[in-house]
């Protein structure tokens, strides 16, 4: 026979036990570390829901505003915020939008609000308009947010209404503005 066409032979080699002992601690331990980062996640998400989550207690508050305008005209959107607590409330905060989706002011800029305030965009997606009242127990505040149409389609987003921490939100408040 040539010995050219005999066959090669191979040996494979088993890994030494030490190998096999490192690569199963390697995978244990990243599933461990995976394991302790999900926990870790879900413990922060659910402290974020608990701290931020849930309406003020004793806050009630209610919107008006028109479902449809003409581009370029001027509208108004006022805010009824009511103290139905026994204690006194300082809402800090009003948003017009959502970080995480739409917002009125996609179609709609703001022109003045009464009482003034001051309004904070620094990040992108947050509306914020700085407003740190006190309602004592029993009083009603409105808040009024002079707009003007600008882009043509449907708009919809939330507000929140913040006293510290907590929120009430109107989830998709509704705008289209036509020709």
């Amino acid at each position: 026979m040539d010995p050219r066409l005999q066959p090669l032979s191979q040996t494979i080699e088993p890994a030494d036990s030490s190998t096999k002992t490192y690569f199963k601690w390697g995978c244990l331990a990243a599933l461990g570390l995976a394991a302790c980062l999900c926990l870790v996640l879900f413990a922060g998400g659910a402290g974020l829901l608990t701290k931020f989550g849930g309406d003020p207690e004793g806050l009630e508050a209610s919107y008006d505003m028109p479902g449809q305008v003409t581009s370029g005209g001027t509208f108004e959107l006022a805010l009824s915020l009511t103290n139905a607590g026994e204690t006194d409330l300082t809402v800090t905060d009003i948003d017009l939008d959502e970080a995480f989706g739409g917002s009125i002011l996609d179609g709609a800029i703001v022109l003045a609000t009464d009482p003034p305030m001051e309004k904070d965009y620094s990040l992108s997606g947050i509306k914020t308009f700085h407003y740190n009242r006190t309602l004592r127990p029993g009083e009603t505040q409105t808040v009024r947010f002079t707009l003007q149409a600008v882009s043509i389609g449907e708009f919809g987003g939330s507000i929140g209404i913040y006293v510290g921490d907590k929120a009430k939100r109107f989830d998709y408040i509704g705008l289209v503005i036509t020709n």
